[in-house]
């Protein structure tokens, strides 16, 4: 009976993620110190955005990462543009603005979000 159970709930859950496109269990959106942010760089599994100015962006930047341009006042516009079910690592200047950015992409359903905490002015 247990084992009927189980095999039901995975039947269940894998159902579930094919009708959705995504995987249940793996869904998270929050802040992450530079240990963890740089470890999911190296792993090569995210796209990686910088939420910062055109300025900011050209004087330095993690290296691989994308500009989405905070000041431009059009995040839902650039956001509508990409693939809610990606894994994404967002960064600013000092958290402010890709604070701003992770609530925002919640909102709008991205599935995994990962912001550093600190921002580039303490990364490595």
């Amino acid at each position: 009976m247990k084992t009927t159970l189980l095999l039901i709930l995975g039947i269940l859950l894998t159902f579930a993620s094919s009708v959705f496109g995504q995987d249940i269990a793996s869904e998270r959106h929050e802040r992450v110190d530079k240990t963890e942010f740089k470890e999911a760089i190296e792993s090569g599994d995210f796209i990686l955005l910088d939420i910062r100015s055109v300025e900011e962006y050209q004087e330095s930047t993690i290296e691989g990462s994308k500009l989405v341009e905070f000041n431009n006042g059009d995040l839902d516009h650039v956001f509508s543009r990409l693939p809610k079910a990606q894994k994404y690592l967002i960064f600013s200047n000092n958290g402010v603005r890709s604070k701003v950015a992770l609530t925002r992409m919640k909102e709008l359903g991205f599935t995994y979000v990962l912001e550093l905490d600190t921002g580039l002015s303490n990364w490595p």
